[in-house]
């Protein structure tokens, strides 16, 4: 995967580096080197740190993976399995292929019927394991989304509004997902529950939540759910959202608050004797890129792994921070900051900060900063990321732009785009987050 810088600049040397920084910190993270460093095929014999599966006790494999990662993540899972029959299906959020396996591309950030197909097929072959199967579930960032599932009464519409309302009240990912669980027959432990029948579950994640709490990657659709119907209702109610959700999930909300519905499991026997573990996270990206960083002039540090906060804010406290910084010195941030949308422009979350940051840095000329989101994919644009210098605001005047303006609006990907500031990728098929790179040049 190549990280591709749009434009020419006064410190395109210094950006090729921290662009080789960033394609090492993704080199780390990838799926298949992740799933190779946490699962190892020995013989007939799959190692998961001190535990062992025996594949020939099992008939088959059953591989159910989804998210951002699940192309990239399932072609690992067949290597692990070569030899063991195998059936599966992949749910990603962008096409791909994968020889033996079916996959069913979902939508993101909002589901749409290709993401109910996905959740309809992953659901129908979980309920079909038995007593000699292995079951090996493949979860990343983005799985929400792509695997949808509605409850009881509801239906598409009511999981895409919902979900529409929440991204843009700047809800963060734990509050979004707290509501998504409790709308859902597949997330909260639900496709563990149906699992139930296997011999041997596994699950192997690639975090992109700050801390990794399992119950909020692609919303814990194989973890115990500690969230209730009344967290999910208090949520839409510290963003004032109940009169905007539809009348059916309000009432299905309410109805379990009252009982007459179950809750998503908090425990069960499956939880316990399944094998889980963590492939891949920021932390990972994180001191892949400081390692990376100290092939070049200048000390690095990982700064923060559990960076958070409304993007524009961040970008802020980056800039002070760089203030403090000596000459070739490089600050690493891991992390994933939020937007509250006010207007109706096109971005994301890393060019917001990138534009902010740029704006903060207006006039300087010794540093440079790099936000990039590990999948590719920044907000509802085709960039990663952007860079942001203290050049940005007057390159961009020159050409009739106001970047004040745009950041208002929440349009940072035309600005960014037009003045060459912009970072391309395509889906880099993992997902971990978002890697924050400052330096200070001379």
């Amino acid at each position: 995967m190549t990280l591709i810088d749009t434009g020419p600049h006064r410190h395109s040397a210094v950006r090729m580096e921290m662009l080789a920084v960033a394609e090492a910190a993704l080199a780390a993270v990838h799926p298949e080197e992740a799933i190779a460093r946490a699962a190892i095929r020995d013989d007939d014999t799959i190692r998961i740190g001190a535990r062992r599966i025996d594949l020939g006790s099992h008939d088959r494999a059953v591989v159910l993976g989804f998210g951002k990662a699940a192309v990239a993540m399932g072609r690992a899972a067949l290597r692990l399995l070569d030899g063991i029959p195998t059936v599966g299906v992949l749910v990603p959020t962008s096409d791909g292929t994968v020889d033996g396996l079916e996959v069913i591309t979902g939508s993101h950030p909002v589901p749409d019927e290709r993401s109910l197909r996905g959740g309809q097929r992953v659901l129908e072959l979980a309920r079909s394991v038995g007593p000699d199967d292995l079951a090996v579930v493949l979860v990343s960032g983005g799985g929400s989304s792509v695997l949808a599932a509605p409850a009881g009464d509801l239906i598409l519409d009511d999981l895409s509004t919902t979900n529409a309302l929440l991204l843009r009240s700047g809800a963060t990912i734990t509050e979004l997902n707290t509501v998504r669980k409790h709308l859902s027959a597949v997330k909260g432990g639900r496709l563990a529950e149906a699992l139930a029948g296997a011999k041997t579950i596994v699950t192997l994640i690639l975090s992109d939540v700050i801390g990794n709490p399992l119950d909020v990657v692609a919303s814990g659709p194989t973890v115990p759910d500690p969230t209730t119907f009344a967290d999910a209702l208090a949520v839409l109610d510290r963003y004032d959202l109940r009169s905007e959700v539809s009348s059916a999930v309000l009432r299905h909300l309410e109805d379990g608050l009252a009982g007459l519905i179950p809750d998503t499991p908090d425990s069960n026997e499956v939880f316990d004797h399944q094998m889980l573990v963590i492939v891949a996270d920021a932390g990972i990206a994180a001191r892949a890129a400081c390692d990376a960083a100290r092939h070049h002039p200048g000390p690095s540090h990982v700064v923060a792994t559990d960076l958070e906060g409304e993007a524009r804010e961040v970008a802020k406290s980056l800039v002070l921070a760089a203030a403090e910084l000596d000459s070739g010195e490089t600050l690493i941030y891991a992390g994933e900051t939020t937007v509250t949308v006010q207007g109706n422009g096109r971005g994301g979350r890393n060019q917001e900060l990138a534009l902010a940051a740029s704006i903060e840095l207006n006039g300087r000329d010794d540093v440079v900063i790099l936000s990039l989101g590990t999948d590719g994919v920044d907000g509802m644009s085709p960039a990663a990321g952007a860079f942001a210098d203290g050049s940005a605001v007057a390159r961009g005047k020159k050409l009739g732009l106001d970047a004040a303006n745009h950041l208002r609006r929440n349009d940072s990907h035309p600005f960014l785009t037009a003045i060459g500031d912009t970072v391309n990728s395509g889906p880099t098929g993992t997902n971990v987050g978002d890697l924050i790179l400052v330096r200070r040049v001379s």
